[in-house]
């Protein structure tokens, strides 16, 4: 039996349902990347013998781990409003939505942590922003913790800028993550900053 041709229009509406179901997909992050302000965070490598997990970039942020919040002011208001199972290892309950507040106190030099709070503030400083978290298995997610790099994999080869002597010696340097943040507490990446640690101290920047 030959197969007809699908009729043109029909054509038309696959292509177009595709392109929607993209644009669906990339517009909050768009959005979050035009209007939101800009922050700087420092993070590290979830392991420093282990950072390029195939093509992936694998970070871990100081507000991402709990012995950071638990030192802020709200802390203690979120575990009595959404109790976990355990005080000790999973105070809070699984993905509970939460927002950090984030102080600019110098130019250039990263965001520092607050408070933490269960609802978006109404206003804030020009010099803060509110940026939403969710906790996930024992720590904070803030889907600004791993990312598909295939250049960071090619720079990998050639020179080792994540793993080298100073890895060894506990003198790794800070990678430095420029994001966007919507009023919504959206975050969107914008550029990850890794200074090579030989050297010469050449700092490889990778924009997303």
């Amino acid at each position: 039996m030959i197969q007809k041709d699908l009729p043109y229009w029909r054509l038309l509406v696959s292509l177009a349902l595709q392109l929607s179901t993209i644009i669906t997909l990339l517009a909050p992050s768009i959005f979050t990347q035009y209007t939101g302000k800009t922050v700087i965070l420092s993070t590290m490598p979830v392991d420093a013998n282990d950072t390029l997990r195939g093509r992936y970039v694998a970070l871990e942020y100081d507000i991402s781990r709990l012995e950071t919040l638990k030192k802020l002011p709200g802390w203690n208001d979120l575990v009595k409003k959404y109790p976990g199972i355990n005080s000790l290892y999973y105070p809070v309950a699984e993905g509970t939505n939460l927002y950090v507040i984030l102080h600019n106190e110098s130019k250039n030099k990263p965001w520092r942590p607050l408070r933490v709070t269960t609802a978006l503030p109404a206003s804030l400083p020009e010099n803060q922003v509110a940026l939403r978290g969710r906790y996930q298995y024992g720590s904070i997610v803030y889907g600004l913790e791993k990312y598909y790099m295939p250049e960071v994999q090619a720079d990998f080869s050639k020179q080792d800028i994540f793993q080298t002597r100073q890895i060894r010696l506990g003198q790794i340097k800070p990678i430095i993550m420029h994001i966007k943040v919507d009023s919504q507490g959206n975050a969107a990446p914008l550029e990850m900053n890794v200074t090579d640690t030989d050297a010469n101290g050449r700092i490889h920047k990778y924009r997303f």
